[in-house]
């Protein structure tokens, strides 16, 4: 799962008749899509059940364009790139990096957005993300996410312990109960599922936020078999379409506060 800023990239085409060899857009009447469900504001359920977030409204957004309905299938978030590859959904839309690794087994479209990772820990604790300030403590992370594997490598064999979750909440019921003295998280999603809760009032960010490794880019994309090539393409027409009407944009604000994600320009 993850440089703080907001750039901007999703459009997409009302038809892909369009687009030259291009099947036409009744040839998706559904898209079945792969996602990590607990992980606000991008993508989760609300107390009525229903699939709500960032991530959510942007596939609407897709689904519209391509005259196809979303219908959201449920997986955890190390599991997203087997399930896509086993067939049972046709794309992977869960705030994933499109790194260099996960891009030898599956295609990404054009980045949508980028997201800044940091470190949280109860206040006044003095931690910072360091392997000497991290050395002998407990530190979660979200499994087969980039924080994950940042973690492992910068810091595995510094004498932290890193504990890997499959599900975010997890993650902060840990850190409440003392079982965890750090967690790496994406930012907006620490903001949103944690820090602004009840439960989250007396921890906070430590430390700046992270970069400088490329395991960091952070530049989230959605996920697709390297075989769908027309699905993928009109996808993409669809995303700089929507980022050129500045639908992106609006729905962004709907989540976040300015400059709290970096949304990647249209092409």
């Amino acid at each position: 799962m993850k440089i703080r800023k907001i750039l901007i990239a999703a459009g997409l085409a009302c038809s892909v008749l369009g687009m030259g060899n291009l099947a036409a857009a009744s040839e998706w009447k559904e898209i079945r899509i792969g996602v990590e469900a607990t992980y606000p504001p991008f993508e989760y359920r609300n107390a009525k059940g229903e699939m709500e977030g960032f991530d959510v409204d942007v596939a609407n957004a897709i689904c519209g364009k391509l005259d196809a309905k979303c219908v959201w299938v449920e997986q955890s978030f190390d599991g997203l790139i087997p399930a896509l590859q086993a067939r049972k959904f046709e794309v992977i839309h869960s705030s994933m990096t499109a790194t260099e690794a996960r891009s030898k087994v599956i295609d990404f479209t054009d980045p949508l957005y980028a997201i800044p990772t940091q470190l949280i820990a109860k206040k006044g604790s003095g931690t910072l993300p360091t392997a000497e300030s991290l050395s002998g403590k407990r530190l979660g992370v979200l499994q087969g996410t980039t924080q994950e594997a940042f973690a492992k490598k910068a810091w595995g064999k510094g004498g932290v312990q890193i504990v890997s979750y499959q599900d975010q909440s997890q993650t902060y019921a840990d850190l409440r109960a003392g079982r965890l003295d750090a967690a790496l998280l994406e930012k907006p999603n620490a903001i949103a599922g944690f820090l602004v809760t009840p439960e989250g009032r007396d921890f906070e960010f430590v430390g700046e936020v992270l970069s400088g490794d490329p395991i960091l880019t952070n530049e989230i994309a959605m996920g697709l078999r390297k075989s769908d090539v027309k699905l993928k393409e009109a996808i993409n027409k669809a995303i700089n379409e929507l980022a050129a009407e500045g639908t992106i944009a609006e729905i962004a604000g709907k989540y976040f506060q300015p400059g709290e994600i970096g949304l990647m320009q249209a092409k």
